[in-house]
């Protein structure tokens, strides 16, 4: 199969990316999971899956974050396309 969902003998098997969401979840404290928990729209679903299922078997349900929470935490780290084009109006606006 071409998928990561492979199945073998009616069992799904595990990929590696799978195991090491989980054993990277697995290692983060409670705080640290519902913190990144916040975002977990941002990330693969293979991450979503093993965050979901780490919070499961903690019994921790995370927060929804507000709209005005995600603005505090984005402006101060701002992704890397947005730091990319700052700096080519930057150079842009130093040649006029």
């Amino acid at each position: 199969m071409a998928d990561n969902k492979s199945v073998e003998g009616g069992v799904k098997s595990v990929t590696t990316q799978q195991q090491a969401f989980k054993a990277y979840y697995a290692s983060l404290t409670e705080a640290e999971l519902l913190r990144i928990a916040a975002n977990k729209r941002s990330f693969l679903d293979v991450a979503q899956e093993a965050l979901a299922n780490e919070l499961r078997d903690r019994n921790l349900a995370p927060s929804e974050p507000s709209l005005s929470a995600d603005n505090r935490t984005a402006a101060p780290h701002p992704s890397p396309l947005a730091r990319m084009a700052r700096k080519v109006r930057g150079l842009f606006s130093r040649e006029r």
